[in-house]
C-alpha cells in the first residue's frame, strides 16, 4: 500500500512532503482546481525566470543568476538552494499544466529574485508532526555502566518514555524505536525512520569516560558525509524505504538520486539547528554542564534521511551525574528540556 509522505519530513524527499506535518500524497489523482492556484508557466514568465520540467522525476526547476529552487508535483515544498520553504498548497500537475498556489510568487519567486534572503515567519520547521524517539542500547546491550551498575539501556528508556508523553501532550505523534527493555540493532532503528511520516529522529543516550571528572550535556549530528558514506548500503537500504513509498508513475535511478540529495541538503540544515536547540534548552532548564554541540558519524545519525540527532544526557561515570540520572525528577528535568527544545524548534 502506497503511503502519505510528510512535507516535513521531506521537500526532499517529497519534494520529492518531508518534514518535518501537513501530510502530502505525490498522486495522479484528479482535484478540483483552484482559483487561488497559478501556472508555474505564466508566474515565471512575467517575473523573466527560466526554468525547465523535468516530467519523470516530476520536478520543477527555477533558474536565475546562479540560484536554483526545485519543486515536486505532489509536494508543499520547494527547495530554495539550502533553505526549505513551505507552501500554503501543493505543487499540482493537470491538464499537461503545473499549478503553484498564489503564495508561490511571494515565498519563492520574490525571494528568489532578492539579492538578500530575510526570513520569513512561515519557512521553517512547523510541518513537524511526527517524531521518533530512540532509547539508545536495551536487552542483551546495556550500554554504559556506573560503577554502582546502573544501566544506561534503563535509564534512557524512562528519559524517552517522559519525552514522548510530553510532545504527546501537546499533539504531537510520537513513535518509539524500544518501549521495554528489548534489543534491536542499529540499522534496525534507522529502518524505523524510514517508514510512514517521520519527520525528526531524535537519539537519547548516557555517557561513559576512564575519568570520573568528566561530566556534562552533549548533542551530536551528522558531519557532512563523503559520497562513499552516501552509498553506505544501510543508507542506501532505508533511501529504498522511503522511495518504494512514492505514488509516482516512475522511479528511476536519477529520481533516486534527486531525492537522495535533497532529502541529505534538508537533514544537514536542520539536524545541525535542532542539535543547537537540544543544547541550549536542556542544558538551561536541567542546570546540567554544556559540553557542546559535535559531530560525530555515528550509525544511527549518518544512516537516517532526515533530520537527526543523538544527546548524552550525562556521564554515568561521574559520581554527581550518576546519582542525578537514578532520580526521577532529575529524569523529568531532562525529558521536559528535551521535549520543550523540540517543541520550540518545531515553532509550536
Amino acid at each position: 500500500m502506497k503511503r502519505n509522505l510528510s512535507s516535513g519530513m521531506y521537500l526532499f524527499f517529497l519534494l520529492a512532503g518531508f518534514l518535518i506535518t501537513g501530510h502530502t500524497t505525490v498522486s495522479t489523482h484528479k482535484k478540483t482546481l483552484s482559483k487561488s492556484d497559478h501556472t508555474v508557466k505564466n508566474r515565471c514568465e512575467a517575473s523573466r525566470i527560466n526554468w525547465n520540467w523535468d516530467s519523470v522525476a516530476q520536478v520543477i526547476t527555477l533558474h536565475i543568476n546562479g540560484r536554483q529552487a526545485k519543486g515536486l508535483v505532489g509536494s508543499d515544498v520547494v527547495l530554495l538552494d539550502q533553505e526549505k520553504i513551505v507552501l500554503s498548497r501543493p505543487i499540482r500537475f493537470e491538464r499537461s499544466t503545473i499549478l503553484v498556489p498564489a503564495d508561490f510568487k511571494e515565498k519563492v519567486i520574490d525571494r528568489y529574485r532578492s539579492k538578500t534572503i530575510e526570513p520569513v515567519p512561515t519557512v521553517g520547521y512547523k510541518k513537524v508532526r511526527e517524531i521518533l524517539i530512540d532509547a539508545g542500547h536495551g536487552g542483551k546491550d546495556p550500554g554504559a555502566l556506573s560503577k554502582r551498575g546502573v544501566k544506561e539501556k534503563n535509564v534512557v528508556l524512562d528519559i524517552a518514555i517522559r519525552v514522548k508523553n510530553t510532545l504527546q501532550q501537546h499533539g504531537f505523534k510520537v513513535k518509539m524505536t524500544r518501549q521495554s527493555d528489548v534489543f534491536l540493532t542499529l540499522q534496525e532503528r534507522t529502518k524505523l525512520a524510514s517508514y510512514g511520516k517521520t519527520d525528526l529522529f531524535v537519539s537519547i543516550h548516557a555517557n561513559a569516560n576512564p575519568s570520573r571528572a568528566v561530566q556534562g550535556l552533549e548533542v551530536y549530528f551528522a558531519p557532512d558525509l563523503s559520497e562513499e558514506d552516501k552509498r553506505e548500503d544501510p543508507r542506501q537500504e532505508n533511501l529504498k524505504l522511503m522511495i518504494k513509498g512514492l505514488d509516482m508513475k516512475k522511479t528511476d535511478s536519477t529520481l533516486e538520486k534527486i531525492l537522495a540529495d535533497m532529502l541529505y541538503t534538508q537533514k544537514q540544515n536542520q539536524s545541525s539547528a535542532l542539535a543547537r536547540q537540544l543544547l541550549m534548552g536542556v542544558s538551561s532548564y536541567a542546570k546540567v554542564k554544556n559540553r557542546g554541540v559535535k559531530e560525530a558519524r555515528f550509525f544511527v545519525l549518518r544512516n537516517t534521511l532526515i533530520p537527526a540527532v543523538l544527546i548524552e544526557t550525562g556521564y554515568l561515570t561521574n559520581t554527581k551525574e550518576e546519582r542525578l540520572l537514578t532520580t526521577k525528577a532529575y529524569r523529568q528535568k531532562l525529558a521536559h528540556g528535551i521535549a520543550h527544545s523540540i517543541l520550540n524548534y518545531t515553532g509550536f
